[in-house]
């Protein structure tokens, strides 16, 4: 009877450690993805914008669906963060995202 409960406590810590590893897995790919959407937004705005200035309306009009598209998404990914531990994933994710583009801009003024 010894035998099986200490076999049943060691499986159970084991099977533990091996789910809180792939849960923190998740959430780095889970939060790369985010910061990736960010990114994505970004650059349909600009978009949208010089359609806006060259008078292109069909066009710009339709990237604005899309801005509004990934908006909901990232908001729905904020919340799935948060619900999983992670303190403010959305604010983390711009910082991010304004990181690799100082870093782009600087390589580019090399």
């Amino acid at each position: 009877m010894k035998k099986n409960l200490i076999l049943l406590v060691i499986g159970t810590i084991f099977c533990a450690g091996a789910m809180a590893q792939t849960r923190d897995k998740d959430i780095k790919t889970d939060e790369n993805h985010l910061t990736n959407t960010v990114e994505d937004k970004r650059q349909n705005e600009r978009e949208a914008g010089k359609d806006l200035t060259h008078f292109k309306v069909k066009s710009a009009w339709e990237k604005r669906k899309e801005i509004r598209a990934r908006q909901r998404s990232m908001h729905r990914q904020d919340e799935h963060l948060e619900a999983h531990g992670v303190r403010h994933p959305l604010r983390k994710a711009r910082h991010m995202a304004n990181a690799e583009e100082q870093e782009k801009k600087a390589k580019e003024d090399k």
